[in-house]
């Protein structure tokens, strides 16, 4: 990807939490949150211990005008000729605004018991069904496969353009290569990001990568620590710390894998933890090594949102890092 292309940032809605029957007025808040600050988008997770991805994303439609909605609906939840009517619904009502992300993670909490063979085999077939059914045409589809079997399937398609599809990076590379246009990728510091993006970039030059961060802003770096600390029990850090870094000031810090980048342990979620300033320099420099897209998550959602659009989106746009909306 060129380094020229603007950085997207989405925000992730907290919608896997044990409470989110409760919060339809706080997703719409935050929406229009991210939508006023000047945030590319929402992204909007699904999964067995979540609130259903589709039916938030329809009701965002209406107190949304510009944003992205990335749906994350695993493909265990909905046969794949479903979930193509439903997101040719969406693209309808929001003006071509859905992305869709197809996670990896999910299999036995939907009921399936496939092993890693069958289950890309019939990720395989969905992602066909899903391609085609998608696709602007006329006529309905017929497929005989060993997962799914149809006749005359989407006859009543509309002429609409298909969401972009994001994959996991746990999918197989031949996956990702003819179906996506986006890979997620896991959680790493910069140096690891920087070689997983290139080994994708062999596999797929067309790519564009995602990936999520937690971020906890400050107005001093020595605030931005003591409030990460005071989010981050003692009892969440590991035993060893993860950074060869020194660092004589917060104790929490031995956990900093790389500047203003906190770590817990490998495989958990990267956090960005500084001033605006830190953060843009940060961003900037992910950007450098490639990722087009970053998922942020911090809290309260509102005010964090409001701030990261008051304080750090200037500094990206000064460096035209991210377009003016």
């Amino acid at each position: 990807m060129s380094h020229c292309t603007p950085l997207q940032f989405s925000w992730l809605m907290p919608l896997c939490t044990p409470d989110w029957a409760a919060q339809p007025g706080q997703w719409i808040q935050l929406a229009q949150a991210v939508e006023y600050a000047g945030l590319d988008g929402l992204w909007i997770p699904g999964g067995a211990l979540c609130a259903d991805s589709l039916g938030v994303a329809a009701a965002l439609c209406a107190h949304t005008r510009r944003v992205l909605l990335s749906v994350s609906v695993p493909p265990e939840v909905m046969l794949p000729a479903a979930l193509a009517t439903t997101l040719q619904s969406l693209q309808s009502i929001s003006g071509h605004r859905v992305q869709l992300h197809l996670p990896n993670n999910e299999r036995s909490a939907f009921g399936e018991w496939l092993n890693r063979d069958q289950r890309s085999e019939r990720i395989g077939e969905y992602l066909e069904i899903l391609q085609h059914l998608l696709a602007p045409s006329e006529g309905g589809l017929d497929y005989q496969g060993l997962y799914f079997q149809l006749e005359n399937a989407g006859v009543a398609r509309r002429e609409l353009p298909a969401p972009r599809l994001v994959l996991d990076d746990s999918q197989s590379h031949t996956l990702v290569a003819a179906h996506a246009q986006t890979c997620l990728l896991a959680p790493n510091p910069p140096l690891g990001l920087a070689k997983q993006i290139q080994h994708w970039r062999q596999i797929d030059p067309s790519l564009t990568f995602a990936c999520t961060f937690g971020l906890i802003l400050g107005d001093s770096e020595d605030l931005a620590w003591e409030t990460a600390a005071s989010l981050l029990p003692a009892a969440d850090l590991p035993a060893e710390p993860l950074a060869t870094l020194p660092r004589a000031r917060h104790p929490l810090r031995q956990w900093e894998v790389h500047p203003n980048l906190l770590q817990r342990a490998p495989g958990q979620p990267l956090i960005l933890v500084g001033t605006a300033q830190q953060i843009a320099t940060r961003l900037q420099e992910l950007h450098g090594l490639g990722l087009g897209h970053l998922i942020l998550e911090g809290g309260p959602a509102v005010s964090e949102v409001l701030r990261f659009g008051e304080q750090v989106v200037p500094l990206l746009r000064k460096e035209r890092l991210h377009h003016d909306h």
